[in-house]
């Protein structure tokens, strides 16, 4: 999992300097004011697209890793009921044992 962290941040990392440096190009480019005004729109919602579709990846990928937790506790709960289950059936196969050793020595007891 901590690959896909990784990769997510520097994907992340990489789309964020492409923005920031498209922008400062598009301020220090040679050109009027409007085209520059619709350079930095349109870098906008380039990057704003970027973003909605990163964020769209970001929630796929957490609801993916919740999924795979929920799975992993239904399974480990389950187990932990068989052994609970299992337990508590030789214990109580120990206490009866028990019982009748001790019925058992007072019947002798008794004569």
């Amino acid at each position: 999992m901590a690959s896909k962290s990784g990769n997510k941040n520097t994907l992340l990392a990489l789309a964020t300097g492409a923005v920031a440096g498209a922008a400062i190009a598009l301020l220090l480019a040679p050109q009027s004011g409007e085209e520059t005004r619709q350079d930095i729109r349109r870098a906008g919602k380039k990057a704003l697209d970027k973003t909605d579709s990163l964020r769209a990846e970001l929630c796929r990928s957490i609801d993916g890793m919740a999924d795979e937790v929920w799975e992993k506790i239904q399974k480990d709960l389950d187990q932990g009921r068989k052994w609970t289950e299992k337990s508590l059936s030789e214990l109580q196969k120990v206490l009866n044992s028990g019982r009748d050793s001790i019925r058992d020595g007072i019947d002798k007891i008794r004569g």
